[in-house]
């Protein structure tokens, strides 16, 4: 069988001789296809929609390989922490995860297994479950359901929000991740009280900046501002901890600022909030350099280790969102 494998994967394994600056701590495998998804989704390189290479995800390169080869050398490797499997819609895509699953267990991978699904039925979830998938991904995307239909997502919003509850009653809340998009065109508000919505019901965020790929219908949008992901990223964390962020932040003719006092006292206590800026997913997943090139600007730190060489930028950002907080009052 056929798989895909993301570079850094490959990389750590030893299939491929690169030098990477991060390595990745789990182990990403994308399922086969050689058109692609058969979803439509906009900002997709995997869509229909799509004329780029379907050897990639957002900025990440995912080359073929063997998915024996692949689970052994995912077997001598100590540095991945879990599996993730995602998904693309095609004929048989059910089977193929069932199959990626029993091979690596056949394979004595003893490792936690995630996997990232569009809907299903709820039969299929509890295969997963049963087979030892202890997290799952669901890929919203888009924050509100008017994006949602801008952006061409496969299936409806209200779909989507079946198989959530679906998802959740097998696997437990605690045990799902949404995966939200940053700057597909949700403005800032919609975007908070989307991911309060969400972490309302009890489940969890995993927090993406739109990374515009040549080939896709949005090629030409431009990435989000930087500022205003760190915002987004301090009150996803706030909401984690089940803080009311309504505390935190002032809203002005319908842009959103983060008190003052909030962000200084990040920035004065700044080694107890570095996990704010740390790639949010599932347990052991950095995805390094997903939505941002190796030289940066960094929208998702992947380890605090690389976060510390890169502190003077992140203050420097904070600053400036400090003093945006300031300046409205």
């Amino acid at each position: 069988m056929i798989v895909r494998a993301s570079i850094g994967t490959l990389a750590t394994i030893g299939l491929l001789n690169i030098d990477i600056v991060e390595k990745p701590t789990t182990a990403y495998i994308l399922l086969y296809s050689q058109s692609g998804c058969l979803g439509t989704c906009m900002f997709c390189s995997q869509s229909m929609l799509s004329t780029s290479s379907k050897s990639l995800v957002s900025r990440v390169s995912w080359p073929e390989v063997d998915l024996k080869v692949l689970t052994r050398g995912i077997k001598g490797c100590d540095v991945f922490e879990r599996v993730c499997i995602q998904t693309v819609i095609k004929e048989g895509f059910k089977e193929d995860v069932l199959k990626i699953i029993n091979t690596l267990r056949s394979e004595g991978i003893g490792k936690p297994v995630s996997v990232s699904l569009t809907p299903t039925d709820k039969d299929y979830l509890i295969l997963l479950k049963d087979l030892g998938v202890d997290y799952l991904g669901i890929g919203f995307d888009a924050a509100t359901p008017k994006t949602f239909n801008l952006v061409k997502k496969p299936y409806s919003w209200q779909t989507y929000l079946e198989f959530l509850r679906d998802c959740m009653d097998v696997f437990g809340p605690n045990k799902i991740y949404i995966h939200l998009i940053y700057g597909l065109g949700d403005n800032d508000l919609e975007f908070i009280n989307a991911m309060k919505y969400f972490i309302g019901l009890g489940v969890r965020i995993a927090l993406f900046a739109f990374t515009p790929v040549k080939g896709t219908p949005y090629e030409s949008r431009n990435k989000p501002n930087i500022i205003n992901y760190r915002k987004v990223q301090i009150l996803r964390y706030l909401l984690t901890l089940g803080y009311n962020v309504d505390d935190y932040i002032i809203v002005n003719n319908g842009n959103v600022y983060l008190r003052r006092e909030l962000v200084r006292n990040i920035l004065e206590n700044i080694d107890g909030y570095l996990n704010v800026f740390i790639t949010s997913g599932c347990p052991g997943c950095n995805r390094p350099f997903y939505n941002e090139s190796v030289r940066g600007p960094y929208y998702n730190y992947p380890s605090t280790n690389f976060l510390r060489k890169h502190i003077s930028d992140l203050m420097r950002e904070l600053r400036i969102l400090m003093d945006e907080g300031g300046s409205i009052r």
